[in-house]
């Protein structure tokens, strides 16, 4: 067991990762709207008030988060379309990029990884954030999708086999958020976690009031409670280099 920590120690010297701060492009991967809001929304609002541009990739049109039949589908993902460039405009995200999958449809990891190799090359980021489809008990589809497709494609952006043509392009970091194994807690001030919640109550389709206060009093008690200093506000993250994605076996402890 000794060796596996010197093992791993030595990993993590081999792997140092740069800054958030000293990127100079994000690019956020979400299946719906509202995930990256909810849960790095306070991140991003500080990264955009650096200067640091951040794009957001929606992977489905959200027509399916509804229990009002009359609202399942185009009507449904109009609106939530409107509400995540509300949302947006509040955090200062700089460009929203949709693939328009359908919500819970029957789409493959292929085909999004794809549309986000080639999204990849196109901005050239300086790291990629999505959802973490290796969380213990996540189970939504979407998720688990959205998260795998992005890991591969930024463990593959370069290769002509999977799409034709190539990039020199490095991309320095993946991160991933809901995870159960951060590595990375990204220190953020109160002013932005109050803009992440003011984005937030844009997805009045999503949250009523009541759920609202819910949702904000988990956040808030997560964003103490993962702080390595106490009064510290955090945003936590599983943050690793794209080498680790393949073979690494250790990479779950970086």
């Amino acid at each position: 067991m000794k060796n596996l920590q010197h093992l791993v120690h030595k990993l993590k010297g081999m792997m140092k990762l740069p800054e958030l701060d000293s990127f100079g492009k994000v690019l956020c991967v979400q299946p719906h709207p509202d995930d990256a809001d909810i849960s790095m929304g306070g991140t991003i609002a500080k990264l955009s008030q650096k200067g640091i541009r951040v794009y957001y990739v929606t992977v489905t049109d959200g027509s399916a988060g509804t229990r009002d039949e009359s609202l399942v589908g185009k009507k449904l993902a109009e609106i939530r379309k409107k509400e995540q460039e509300k949302a947006a405009e509040i955090l200062g995200v700089h460009e929203l990029l949709w693939l328009d999958f359908e919500d819970l449809g029957d789409y493959t990891i292929e085909q999004v990884r794809e549309k986000l190799i080639r999204i990849i090359r196109k901005i050239e980021p300086d790291a990629v954030f999505t959802v973490d489809p290796f969380a213990p008990y996540e189970v939504h589809p979407d998720h688990l999708r959205c998260g795998m497709s992005t890991a591969q494609a930024v463990s593959l952006y370069r290769l002509p086999k999977l799409v034709p043509g190539t990039s020199n392009h490095d991309v320095t970091a993946i991160g991933f958020f809901n995870t159960a194994f951060p590595n990375t807690f990204y220190p953020i001030e109160q002013e932005h976690l109050n803009r992440k919640f003011q984005a937030i109550s844009q997805h009045k389709s999503q949250f009523d009031e009541t759920s609202l206060q819910v949702l904000f009093s988990y956040l808030a008690e997560k964003s103490r409670a993962y702080s390595p200093v106490e009064g510290q506000l955090v945003e936590p993250f599983k943050v690793l280099p794209p080498v680790a994605l393949h073979v690494i076996s250790e990479a779950y402890m970086l």
